[in-house]
């Protein structure tokens, strides 16, 4: 089905589900989730949360999917499976197409279907009904800018969650995943404007939640003189996730964050130049790319085709970049950092197991702010991170000019925020599987199936 299709075909097909798909509901989940039966919530009665869950697109494997299905059947972490705090009882998926798992999971648990995101946080009403709000931005197909950036419509939806906020006269807790908007004007919109309604708002990525081998949080007030992060693929999908790890670290330094003077793109032999001139630290880029346990052997300009960077100044002065080493690193993530004098390194560390438990310690994040109200992770944060992969694409697109940032000028502290985060190194125990629970056997991809 073409995209363009899903809002003719989406009656059709939330009415083709049969009611029959549902089981009984739970106070405890296994385990094992493959021998747990997947609950219905009676939120009305059980006094949970309720959420309503927009999303882009819900497929296996999608964010909405490793995030969404984990609120409906629950959370595989390392020290077992997590039962949900809260209560999904609505959706709105923009793109519904044949390969759609989310109607379905939709109504195995009693969760209604919306034909418009407004309905959805109204349950059908006129104001808002729900006590939370999480939307899933990422996937489905959307047109890219004359940067090559997907311009996925962030903007647009959560406009909509806001005018409801408004109409309403109160707000909800809101997480909104990965960047604010593929935009720095459209992010600060949404931030001044998240201001504006007093709404609780948390965002970003998976990464600054995952694993850390070895476990490395900086302690509030670190002396930080240089840090840098290693990552792979797109700028604009993947060189997010980094700065999203670079910036979970720095952010921690003494002063707090204090926002981003100028960004600079590079790409080519001007990656190795800045090496070797020391713009970036090669001691640092060597400490971090050491941690990756899978990188590949050899020589890393050998081995690198398309090495790109960016180059962070921040206004206090501290150094920053983020490196995209596809050959070399793997697919792996890491981190290093001049600390207190001192190197330091940890490797960012994904599941990479059918449960994607990276996801549920996200999850269990979003969803103890959508229980208390207070985000586990800063917006502004993911305020500056936005603006800075705009920055650095435009950069790179403008012969590798510096591009100065007095509008990033972005001042948080996090002292206070403790997010959830793993105490094990690496993936063990239910996190690693076995995934997923009974009845939900449909959302695992046939890439899966085949190993």
């Amino acid at each position: 089905m073409k995209p363009n299709d899903h809002r003719r075909n989406f009656l059709k097909q939330a009415a083709g589900i049969t009611a029959g798909l549902g089981f009984l509901p739970l106070t405890y989940l296994s385990a094992d989730p493959a021998s747990s039966p997947a609950p219905i919530r009676e939120w009305k009665k059980n006094g949970k949360k309720k959420i309503a869950f927009i999303a882009n697109i819900y497929r296996n494997s999608a964010h909405a999917d490793v995030i969404g299905t984990k609120l409906f059947a629950g959370i595989p972490t390392d020290d077992g499976m997590v039962e949900p705090e809260v209560e999904i009882v609505s959706v709105w998926i923009d793109q519904i197409g044949d390969n759609d798992t989310g109607v379905r999971i939709a109504k195995m648990n009693n969760a209604t279907l919306y034909p418009t995101i407004a309905e959805a946080l109204t349950l059908g009403g006129d104001k808002l009904a729900v006590d939370g709000v999480i939307y899933i931005g990422e996937h489905g197909e959307y047109p890219k800018n004359r940067f090559g950036m997907k311009m996925y419509p962030r903007m647009n939806y959560l406009e909509q969650i806001f005018r409801v906020f408004d109409a309403s006269g109160r707000s909800v807790p809101l997480f909104s995943d990965k960047h604010l908007s593929y935009s720095w004007l459209d992010s600060k919109w949404i931030y001044d404007r998240a201001k504006e309604l007093n709404v609780p708002m948390m965002a970003g990525s998976s990464l600054p939640y995952c694993w850390r081998d070895p476990h490395l949080v900086h302690p509030i007030g670190v002396k930080l003189k240089e840090a840098v992060a290693i990552g792979y693929a797109s700028l604009d999908a993947y060189g997010f996730h980094v700065l999203e790890i670079l910036q979970c670290m720095v952010e921690r330094r003494k002063g707090g964050e204090t926002g981003v003077a100028s960004i600079q793109g590079i790409g080519g032999d001007e990656v190795w130049k800045a090496i070797d001139s020391g713009k970036i630290s090669g001691t640092l880029v060597e400490a971090a790319c050491n941690r990756v346990r899978d990188k590949a052997s050899g020589n890393m300009r050998d081995l690198v085709k398309d090495p790109r960077a960016l180059v962070i100044k921040y206004n206090d002065g501290t150094k920053g970049a983020i490196l995209m080493l596809d050959e070399y690193v793997n697919q792996g993530w890491a981190y290093a950092a001049n600390a207190d004098g001192k190197t330091v390194s940890t490797e960012f560390v994904l599941d990479h197991s059918m449960s994607y438990s990276h996801f549920s310690y996200l999850t269990l994040n979003i969803q103890k702010f959508m229980v208390t109200g207070k985000p586990q992770g800063p917006v502004e944060r993911t305020l500056l991170t936005s603006g800075m992969i705009d920055m650095g694409i435009r950069s790179i697109l403008d012969n590798h000019r510096e591009i100065k940032t007095p509008f990033l000028n972005v001042k948080y502290n996090v002292e206070g925020i403790e997010p959830i985060l793993p105490s094990n190194p690496r993936p063990t125990g239910q996190s690693i599987g076995p995934w997923p629970p009974k009845g939900y056997e449909f959302i695992i991809p046939d890439s899966f199936k085949k190993k």
